[in-house]
């Protein structure tokens, strides 16, 4: 395989870098199996500027040592070289190039401040009057030198009459209505900002003069002029052309300008205005022919540098010039011809020097010559191949031709007649320059010299190897991280690192990468071509993506090699493309006005998106302005690293001014680069200068003891400082008479009052009095020394009727629990805190969930139930009695304190089997398992013991677990199946046995899989009878549900009497209250309202307003027929709407106030008051309105 290898430009670092130094920049390594030493010289080595670059001797990392410019020097050219330690083994040297990235570290500069210009008071919107320039020393190809323009204000500033180009800088005519009269002159603040105006930026100004319309056209001061001329001579003034203007001198209407209009179209001529601004001037450009031309009619207009406001007349002039011939004899120079050394070039200079007379060329304003003193032209290497073109040289001959006569000093270099320089055979630069001189003659023969250097400058596609030798030898770069600079101008693709395989050598590669900005996202942000190169397609951000990891992959195109895939890392390196940003707009802060120089009182910052590791990032604060400016201009001064506000003069009054409004700027680069401006608000706050006073120096006050929270007393004062400030503010200290601190002072609502509060409760009977000193102060302390203002407070503690208190209270005891009734447990009392009384206290039981225990009047707790340790729902055997202890007081103090029982477990609980049934098959069935529990713990409980009792044990087996708490009961011969009780006897620990009752299901089945065969009842299943019968009970309760049905839609039967029916012995009332016959009612009155009742309810209408009673539906298994039917039996009794329906009879509507008389011949012995209905309530839903009506009380 081959040895994969880099081809990469030279290296980049940026600068401005904030290092730590040295920092490394690449690696120069030899694959010599040997020790090696190596050392580098050039530029920034041991040539100008020296020790910028070292390079460790033993690994050949080579490092910068410091920070670079690029405005100083744009690259470094060094030389390395590889020696072995202890053999006598050398590389050849190898040559690397450093070019230094430029950052954003120059903000632009006008070419002048102030800018000039002036405008007419006719200008037209979009007229451009002027321009403003401004350079920037960053890199020319990159957005750093790109400046963008803007106005920032205009003085006066309304209306806005001028607008700019951004990127030419031409101030133009925005708004129309210039009046001299009102307005003749504006300044414009220009700024002039990189990045394409978001970056650096410099102020400038331009001073616009209104000037006065041009209503006034210029006329010459003749109307045709003649004149004579001399052939070929150049520069030479044909005439002279005064004018005229009565429009303000000096003003753009005034000035004049002037054009040939005709008569001139090979251009022989040229017009232009002479110093004084009133007069055309006529030069011969190109040298005239007398055999072509004898005479010229030239026809000139003259304008002014301003348009004419409205329709004016143009002057013109004309001016003839006529041709006269000028004959000299030949002149030769002091040069020696040899007869074969004379070349075509000086043969046509003894021709000119014999046409063209010496003292010609005087006056011409254009001299023949080369553009420029000295001509530099860059290569990329030192051996140059022959043919090659290096440059082109430039020489002006004044005579309109564009093509010369060149002689190259170095017979190795030729010059074309259009300037360009070749070579005619190999040429090796040496010490990587090369320079000579290249001749040329003028129209007058005068010989002219230039000077051209030859140097080696570094291409972008340099392969960073060593060189090959004779004898081949492994070496190769190792190299960091390759990189690019964000926000590049193109073009792209561009360029960024090649990638090498020498299997190219043998046969075509084909070159792939993968990754992040190819098919990762970002994607298609890198390319790569065949020969290797990896291209960047767009402009990067570095604040979006920092670097790029790609894999670079080489195969063979027609042969199946491949490279070892190749891991390539592309940092973007950053630009100073972020403008710091403040955190917050506006900082508001307080200081005070009696502050001292240097006193920080509040801070701004801000951020900036750019790389931390360079000075794009380091932001440096600055105080632009003071708003208002007194007592003096600069009241404050800003920390530039920090941004903390200081005061700078201590001489701040609060009465002159209370407020400041500062303008911060934020300027990365150290305060150099792009800014921001905030602002700071400072309030200027009272200083304390009058200490805050009580109103009262004493106070005498009562508090009740034992109260916590209380207040004891209010303590007003005053204060003269500015109400609100942390000067007027208070805040108070008790600072004697409260050692234990059983008080505390705060300060009230209003600030300017002390509230005294109980935090501990007082005792009367150890201390009645306090004398208790309080101290008020500020929040903001005292400038110079002022009295501090003290006030006595006596505190008198009240006596109050305090209860008893159990001491302790909580008071454990341990009883046994079988504790006979009757016996005393414990004696619990409690004391009086109030010493100063005689008080007598009595006991009561306020919690006993049990109700075991009495207590005496002296406190003595007795058993009057049978206590058991079981029964307590904490299983910890502890019981818990709240006793209430209460003085003779009225109203009496009541103590509380808790009575804890530890009750000890007895053996009064005999064990028991959990399960009280099992199923098992008669055959093969593994042993069940049978729980034994016993409410007593240990150690009454566990291990058990179980006995099988009579015939038990003759078929069952009882054998205990491992731990003794559950018995294995397996089947000792097969039995039938059906249902077996056994009986076992159940002994615990302590011998404490009782006989358990277990019922067991034999099944006829075999293993653990239970399953109990039916029944059969005359030769059928148990469940096909009971299915039968199930089937029975349906059909009969559907014949009575159609019964029923067909009741309920039957027509209504006639009354047991007819109407017209009368018998002298039966009686057939209609109405409730009707009475005898044989007494005249008036039962009209009882029919009062009736009509208007919505219904008449009667015992064959079905109720709606109760809801009927859900019916289970027939069951699929025949085994729940029998729970079907009772359930739905239970349905139907309680159904109200079911038939016969319970509704409401109305006989008679009585109605309120009725006007009948006294029904007394209805009453009856046993409907008095005394009747009691409640019963009614019980006898279901259907007598619930009965017993509403009856059982309801007296409402």
């Amino acid at each position: 395989m081959g040895l994969g290898h880099w081809v990469v430009p030279p290296a980049l670092l940026p600068e401005n870098s904030r290092g730590p130094f040295p920092a490394k920049v690449v690696q120069i390594k030899s694959l010599q199996q040997l020790e090696m030493t190596y050392q580098i010289n050039g530029e920034g080595a041991d040539l100008d500027p020296k020790g910028v670059f070292i390079i460790d001797k033993s690994s050949g990392w080579i490092s910068v040592t410091q920070s670079l410019d690029r405005e100083k020097k744009a690259s470094y050219r060094l030389t390395v070289h590889a020696k072995g330690t202890s053999m006598n083994v050398e590389e050849k040297p190898l040559e690397i190039f450093i070019n230094v990235i430029d950052q954003n570290d120059n903000r632009p500069e006008f070419t002048q401040n102030p800018f000039n210009g002036s405008v007419t008071e006719a200008a037209g919107r979009g007229d451009v009057f002027m321009q403003v320039t401004a350079t920037d020393a960053d890199d020319p190809n990159t957005y750093n030198a790109e400046v963008w323009f803007s106005i920032i204000s205009q003085d006066p500033p309304v209306p806005k009459m001028f607008g700019i180009n951004n990127k030419t800088g031409e101030i133009f005519v925005q708004e129309t209505g210039f009046d001299k009269e009102i307005c003749s002159k504006y300044t414009l603040t220009i700024q002039a900002a990189d990045l394409q105006g978001q970056g650096m930026s410099t102020i400038g100004s331009a001073i616009i003069t209104i000037t006065d319309s041009n209503d006034n056209a210029p006329q010459f001061e003749k109307s045709s002029y003649t004149v004579s001329v001399p052939e070929h001579k150049v520069g030479a003034v044909v005439a002279r052309l005064p004018v005229t203007d009565e429009d303000e001198p000096g003003s753009p209407a005034w000035s004049t300008k002037y054009r040939i209009i005709s008569g001139d179209e090979n251009e022989f001529f040229n017009v232009s205005t002479g110093p004084s601004q009133l007069e055309g001037i006529i030069t011969i450009v190109k040298p005239l022919d007398l055999e072509k031309n004898k005479q010229f009619v030239l026809s000139v207009i003259v304008e002014n540098d301003d348009p004419f406001v409205g329709a004016l007349p143009t002057a013109t002039t004309t001016v003839t010039v006529n041709m006269k011939r000028y004959i000299r004899m030949p002149i030769f120079g002091n040069e020696n011809y040899r007869m074969g050394e004379v070349t075509w070039l000086q043969l046509r200079q003894i021709r000119l020097s014999y046409l063209v007379p010496n003292g010609f060329t005087e006056d011409s304003s254009c001299t023949p010559g080369f553009d420029l003193e000295e001509f530099i032209f860059k290569v990329h290497r030192d051996h140059l191949p022959k043919g090659k073109q290096i440059g082109r040289v430039v020489f002006n001959n004044c005579d309109g031709r564009t093509r010369a006569l060149f002689q190259s000093a170095d017979k190795r270099f030729a010059v074309r007649t259009d300037g360009i320089v070749t070579l005619k055979r190999q040429v090796t630069l040496y010490e990587h320059h090369k320079m000579f001189a290249i001749h040329a003659w003028d129209s007058s023969g005068k010989k002219h010299t230039v000077s051209v250097r030859v140097v080696e400058s570094p291409s972008d596609g340099l392969v960073l190897t060593f060189p090959k030798s004779a004898k081949r030898q492994k070496r190769e770069w190792v190299t960091p991280d390759s990189s690019f600079p964000e926000n590049s101008r193109g073009p792209f693709p561009a360029q960024v690192v090649q990638i090498k395989s020498d299997f190219v050598k043998e046969t075509p590669m084909t070159y792939t990468i993968t990754g992040e900005g190819v098919d990762v996202d970002p994607k298609g942000i890198f390319t790569i071509d065949q020969q290797g190169w990896i291209y960047v397609i767009q402009a990067l951000d570095r604040e979006k993506k920092a670097s790029y990891k790609l894999t670079a992959h080489a195969k063979g195109t027609y042969m199946n090699v491949e490279e070892k895939p190749r891991e390539l890392v592309i940092n973007v390196i950053d630009q100073n493309d972020n403008r710091p940003e403040f955190v917050q707009n506006p900082f508001n802060g307080n200081v005070p006005e009696a502050a001292k120089n240097g006193d920080v009182f509040m801070q701004v910052t801000a951020t900036d998106a750019d790389d931390p590791k360079t000075y794009n990032a380091e932001v440096w604060y600055s105080i632009v302005s003071q708003d208002p400016p007194v007592p003096k201009p600069m009241m404050f001064g800003i920390n530039e690293i920090t941004g903390g506000i200081y005061v700078k003069e201590a001489s701040l009054d609060r009465l002159v001014c209370s407020k400041y409004t500062l303008t911060i700027q934020a300027a990365d680069l150290q305060g150099t680069g792009m800014s921001s401006t905030g602002s700071a608000v400072i309030t200027v706050t009272d200083s304390n200068n009058n200490a805050p006073q009580f109103e009262k120096p004493s106070y005498t006050v009562s508090v009740p003891e034992n109260k916590v929270g209380v207040v004891v007393a209010r303590l007003p004062v005053t204060d003269e400082d500015e109400v609100g400030s942390p000067a007027w503010s208070t805040k108070y200290r008790i600072i004697s008479g409260d050692k234990n601190g059983f008080f505390n002072v705060s300060t009230g609502p209003s600030q300017l009052e002390g509230i005294i509060t109980t935090v501990k409760p007082l005792d009367f009977e150890k201390t009645r009095q306090y004398f208790l000193s309080v101290i008020v102060e500020n929040d903001e302390p005292f400038v110079g020394a002022l009295h501090t203002a003290t006030t006595t407070v006596t505190v008198n503690v009240q006596d109050v009727n305090e209860p008893p208190e159990f001491i302790p209270k909580e008071k454990t005891i341990s009883v046994a629990e079988d504790i006979p009734v009757g016996s005393d447990l414990v004696t619990f009392t409690a004391t009086d805190p109030d010493t100063a009384k005689t008080q007598i206290i009595t006991y009561k039981i306020s919690s006993d969930p049990q109700n075991w225990l009495s207590i005496t009047e002296t406190g003595l707790v007795k058993v009057i139930k049978e206590m058991d340790r079981e029964a307590l729902v904490n299983k910890d055997g502890k019981y818990k009695v709240i006793v209430l202890a209460m003085d003779d007081e009225k109203p009496p103090a009541t103590g509380t304190g808790t009575l804890v029982i530890d009750l000890q477990d007895v053996n009064d609980n005999r064990p028991y089997i959990v399960e009280k049934s099992f199923k098992t098959c008669n055959r093969d069935s593994t042993p069940v398992l049978l729980s034994i529990m016993d409410k007593d713990g240990d150690p009454f409980g566990p291990p058990f013991r179980v006995v099988p009792v009579g015939d038990t044990g003759k078929n069952w087996s009882a054998t205990m677990n491992e731990t003794s708490t559950g018995v294995f009961i397996s089947m000792i011969t097969k039995l039938d199946q059906d249902d077996y009780h056994l009986i076992l006897n159940v002994y615990d620990k302590d011998g404490n046995a009782q006989d358990c009752t277990v019922k067991a299901s034999v099944c006829d089945c075999a293993g653990d899989a239970v399953q109990c065969n039916e029944k059969l009842v005359a030769g059928m299943p148990l469940f096909g009878v009971l299915g039968i019968l199930g089937g029975i009970l349906a059909l009969l309760l559907l014949v009575l549900l159609l019964l029923m049905f067909m009741r309920r839609s039957g027509k209504k039967e006639e009354p047991l009497l007819p109407d017209d029916d009368v018998r002298d012995t039966i009686y057939y009332y209609d109405e409730e209250g009707g009475g005898e016959d044989d007494q005249d009612f008036d039962l009209s009155v009882l029919h009062r309202g009736l009509d208007n009742r919505p219904d008449v309810f009667r015992n064959d209408v079905a109720p709606t307003f109760l809801p009927a009673p859900m019916y289970r539906p027939r069951p699929a298994n025949p085994e729940e027929i029998g729970t079907f039917i009772d359930d739905n039996l239970k349905a139907a009794d309680t159904d109200p709407t079911a038939p016969p329906y319970d509704s409401l009879l109305v006989f008679d509507y009585e109605g309120g106030g009725s006007e009948a008389g006294s029904l007394s011949s209805l009453n009856s012995d046993s409907s008095g008051p005394d009747q009691d209905y409640d019963f009614l309530h019980e006898w279901g839903p259907r007598f619930r309105k009965l017993a509403d009506m009856y059982g309801g009380g007296e409402d």
